[in-house]
């Protein structure tokens, strides 16, 4: 895997300070991609408003994290990924409220459709949901010209959120993509079959952890 090119990047978590590049390089990374285009039911214009919308509630809402990395201080990939919780009630209200005031009315009920057949999609039982970590976007800069800064996120993110106790990783993607799945089957990801989505092919992937070891001192206390 090549990442080291030049200089090293840096693993973080980003923070409400990071909105717009974050905004920025999803709306770059997604820009034309007709499978979300039409899934979600936005145009490039209402993608936009939606990025903004997103990241207001996901780098705010402690249900939720923004993974980045950076190289010279510039953002170049960041993935986010959501816990048991997310979003919270009054979060969810404001969010689901500024994108029916942004977009046409069609455009929002479109978005609501595919929450509803998307969270059908990913749903799981109440006991593997508490420890699921769901991935919900990937992004990685366009023009950074070199391989391996996808696959290196998505590693540091697994450990970030095995970390915090998670044991099953998830995530959704569009089926027509075989590059996109040969990323996550090297990764060690399980791919389902595909199954029909909004009039496409999409499929899940899951990633299934070994919980971290607790080292203990001398006297057997937890380090």
């Amino acid at each position: 895997m090549q990442h080291s090119a030049g200089s090293p990047v840096r693993f973080r978590q980003l923070g409400p300070d990071d909105k717009d590049v974050v905004t920025q390089l999803a709306n770059d990374g997604f820009h034309g991609n007709s499978f979300y285009m039409k899934a979600l039911g936005l145009d490039a214009r209402r993608f936009q408003l939606y990025w903004h919308a997103f990241f207001d509630l996901t780098l705010a809402d402690p249900a939720a994290a923004v993974f980045g990395l950076e190289r010279n201080g510039e953002l170049q990939a960041a993935v986010a990924v959501a816990f048991d919780g997310f979003p919270k009630t009054s979060r969810a209200a404001r969010y689901l409220w500024t994108l029916c005031r942004q977009l046409a009315t069609g455009a929002f009920l479109r978005y609501l459709r595919f929450l509803r057949v998307y969270e059908r999609a990913m749903k799981l039982p109440a006991g593997e949901r508490r420890v699921e970590a769901r991935g919900l976007w990937l992004f990685v800069k366009r023009d950074v010209g070199q391989r391996g800064l996808g696959s290196h996120l998505v590693k540091c993110a697994v450990e970030a959120v095995r970390a915090r106790g998670k044991l099953l990783v998830t995530g959704f993607f569009d089926a027509s993509n075989r590059p996109l799945e040969q990323f996550y089957r090297r990764l060690h990801f399980t791919v389902t079959p595909p199954f029909p989505f909004a009039g496409m092919q999409a499929a899940r992937i899951e990633l299934r952890l070994a919980r971290m070891e607790v080292k203990s001192d001398a006297q057997g206390h937890a380090a």
